[in-house]
């Protein structure tokens, strides 16, 4: 019988969002250090909205010839 720790679609549903919170806070205290005169602009919902755009370039094919 396979262990869980809570279920076995809430496991990689936990994992899932823990990883996804660890990037995001990883990638503010990188960014917020690299730029501190915009360390008050620099937000979760920033990240999310840059990230967003470059998945959808990528998507559209905007990455292949780099």
């Amino acid at each position: 019988m396979p262990v869980y720790l809570i279920s076995r679609i809430a496991d990689p549903l936990f994992a899932l969002t823990m990883g996804v919170s660890a990037a995001l806070t990883r990638i503010r205290r990188d960014q917020r250090e690299q730029h501190p005169e915009r360390a008050s602009e620099i937000t979760y919902r920033s990240i999310v909205q840059t990230s967003g755009h470059r998945l959808q370039r990528w998507w559209n094919g905007d990455f292949q010839d780099v």
